[in-house]
């Protein structure tokens, strides 16, 4: 029996890593002698709340699967402390780190324009996984884009469709034409990512964004979109631009405001 939940945990870890998912890694670190429970004992809980493996109490996975849910939204690992019942001792002790599993991220910069080139050796920089994209091998080349994972020179549809995009993707919708935009976004708003943010004046935001609405897109989902994209910090040429881009791609995936540390209370009076 132990040996059958092993092997599925083992499994279902190697598939959660390949799948680029983020899950609770949730492990057992300390319990009071009589606790129902043995060091070392684990469970990895996904965001759906689907587990696999047990701590060997159903009580203890029941509560530590619940905790998940705000550690998994929070992405921080922490050790949370439980109380268990156990051979009429009330109150035993256990302590579960809960350890948030979280994939390389991966940048996926769907046209390879001017603004492409930087934001592509920006996000190799800080740790992604480089995915570049256009249908002109003029631009999508391994020349203009050395510091990728991979240029691929296609059919932005085609090779959307088959595109892995997972909850650890990142993308970043920069084509030379709105139509482009329509195209990638109706294929992209079907997949799950971190983040979609769309290049373009307002106008031509909202061009798209109402022409998705009226074929019957979900508007959450479509509001969610970051269009315009960037971070407002004055931005001018192609590589502030791309700055702005990877700046909120990264307040996005840290959970930060994006404003101005200036504005929170200064460390030291004067």
């Amino acid at each position: 029996m132990q040996n059958r939940v092993a092997e599925e945990l083992s499994r279902v870890l190697s598939w959660t890593l390949e799948e680029r998912r983020v899950a609770d890694f949730a492990t057992v670190i300390s319990a009071d002698r009589h606790a129902p429970v043995a060091i070392g004992a684990k469970i990895l809980i996904q965001r759906d709340g689907s587990t696999a493996g047990t701590l060997g109490d159903s009580t203890l996975d029941e509560a530590v699967a619940k905790d998940a849910k705000a550690v998994l939204a929070d992405r921080k690992s922490q050790v949370i402390a439980y109380a268990l019942d156990a051979a009429g001792a009330p109150g035993e002790q256990v302590e579960v780190f809960h350890e948030v599993l979280e994939p390389q991220p991966q940048l996926l910069v769907v046209g390879a324009g001017h603004i492409a080139v930087p934001l592509a050796r920006y996000g190799k920089m800080i740790g992604f996984d480089v995915v570049v994209l256009d249908d002109r091998e003029k631009y999508a080349n391994v020349e203009r884009f050395p510091d990728a994972d991979r240029v691929v020179a296609a059919d932005f549809g085609e090779t959307l469709q088959d595109f892995p995009s997972t909850e650890a993707t990142y993308i970043v919708i920069i084509t030379r034409a709105h139509t482009y935009d329509e195209e990638a976004l109706r294929i992209l708003l079907r997949k799950p990512a971190a983040y979609i943010g769309m290049i373009g004046s307002r106008r031509r935001v909202q061009t798209v964004l109402r022409t998705l609405a009226a074929e019957g897109y979900d508007r959450e989902r479509l509001a969610a979109i970051h269009a315009p994209i960037g971070l407002d910090i004055g931005s001018e040429t192609p590589e502030e631009i791309a700055l702005a881009i990877i700046a909120e791609v990264v307040a996005v995936r840290r959970g930060g405001t994006g404003g101005s540390l200036l504005r929170q209370d200064r460390p030291v009076a004067f």
